[in-house]
């Protein structure tokens, strides 16, 4: 008998027949498992489980999974991840649930070659009979300095395995985009602070969804657990996030599909609620855009029939709260130094970046977009300032005046008022 065998059959002894599933007795410790539905947001749909270790009869507060592996011996908390793994496949299958992956906690590996190896994963999927392309690994967050080098030559590469990598908690603690290179994940799990956060403003929003694109660009789908409320449902949808899970869509259950029998009503409402929610939003990119392409065109104007980028600047201020206006030139050029609103000054820490003359816009999307179709006010943001350190939009509309094109450029604070609707530009 291989290792791989006499390690699943040792695990196998540790599995006791309850109530038409399994627990599982770690020396004098009853442990049972219990599932949480995952949803994808696109697919309206529940797509995976998370199985989570409980232990039976504990009291909140009292003494839990987190505690057992933290009491245990390096060698101890190896056996029971593994027979962690081992109860939660027993269970998941014993109930007959034949779509959607079914995610399984691990601890990052403390030495080489105790990586859950694609071999222990066929051990336990060829004895449960479950397709290896629907087992989630996840990894949890665990100090940098607590994985030796060796680790990486341990760890498989990304097209040498079978089943799907998640890495757990980012965000939170010891982890961070070195783990993301390290372990080259399918998925990325947000942790729960930053769903907080997220929701708590319209900021944090805009660097959660910065957070996701970058995910996205390491080839990984981002997974944001502990969604509790339908707010931070909202505007995990707003950044991008492609799986979520939480009490919101229902309570962890030690029956699947209990845990999951609230999700496919609500999944068939969020975009409904979405659209609720745009509307509603207080963001610049959810208010009419048309008000700030009056007042652009309004300076533009200005400039077109022989004025001054001061005499366009005072128009845009007069009906807007914009912070600056300034212009470049087709290659992006800012000689001339950016027009402050009134009470506007730059910041005393940003002194070495004034005076902003000779700067170059020309990697602005808020340029190239304007410059690609002049006489059109394109508007872009939120993204982070260089003239004040805080997030803006640009407004910016490339014409034609003093006898070269320039793109006129106008920053607006995130929350966005008009002092007043100024009349079509065309009938002025």
């Amino acid at each position: 008998m291989s290792n791989t065998q006499a390690s699943l059959a040792t695990l196998l002894r540790h599995l006791e027949p309850h109530d038409g599933r399994f627990r599982a007795r770690w020396r004098s410790t009853l442990l049972e498992s219990a599932f949480q539905p995952v949803l994808s947001i696109t697919h309206q749909r529940v797509v995976g489980y998370e199985a989570l270790l409980r232990v039976v009869g504990a009291e909140p507060g009292g003494t839990g999974p987190a505690a057992l592996f933290a009491r245990a011996t390096p060698e101890a908390a190896r056996e029971l991840d593994e027979l962690a793994r081992c109860l939660h496949l027993a269970n998941f299958t014993a109930q007959g649930i034949t779509t959607g992956w079914l995610f399984l906690n691990s601890l990052p590996r403390p030495r080489p070659g105790d990586w859950p190896t694609q071999a222990a994963i066929d051990g336990l999927c060829r004895h449960f009979a479950f397709p290896h392309e629907r087992v989630v690994i996840e990894v949890l967050e665990q100090r940098a300095g607590d994985e030796p080098a060796s680790f990486l030559e341990a760890r498989p590469p990304p097209g040498g395995r079978d089943f799907l990598v998640a890495l757990d908690d980012f965000g939170s603690g010891f982890s961070n985009f070195d783990r993301v290179w390290r372990y080259r994940p399918d998925i990325v799990k947000l942790d729960r602070s930053l769903v907080q956060r997220a929701a708590n403003g319209e900021s944090h929003i805009s660097f959660i969804a910065s957070l996701v694109s970058i995910l996205h660009h390491a080839g990984a789908m981002v997974l944001a657990e502990g969604v509790e409320t339908e707010n931070e449902l909202m505007v995990l949808m707003e950044a991008d996030v492609d799986l979520v899970q939480g009490f919101w869509f229902g309570q962890p259950h030690a029956v699947v599909r209990e845990a999951s029998a609230a999700a496919p009503a609500l999944a068939q409402t969020m975009w409904r609620r979405f659209a609720d929610y745009r509307r509603h939003s207080q963001l610049h990119e959810q208010v009419d855009l048309g008000e700030v392409t009056h007042v652009m065109l309004r300076g533009a104007r200005v400039l077109t029939g022989g004025g001054t980028i001061e005499a366009a600047a005072a128009t845009i201020f007069e009906h807007s709260d914009a912070l600056r206006v300034f212009a470049a030139n087709d290659q992006g050029e800012q000689h001339a130094p950016s027009i402050a609103a009134p009470g506007v000054g730059p910041p005393a820490r940003l002194a070495p970046l004034y005076p902003d003359t000779n700067s170059n816009w020309s990697r602005r999307e808020y340029f190239r977009r304007a410059l690609a179709a002049p006489g059109r006010v394109t508007v872009m943001g939120p993204h982070y300032s260089l003239h004040d350190g805080a997030l803006c939009y640009t407004a910016a509309i490339a014409l034609d005046y003093a006898g070269a094109t320039h793109v006129l450029c106008a920053d607006f604070p995130p929350a966005l008022t008009l002092r007043e609707p100024p009349p079509d530009p065309a009938q002025a």
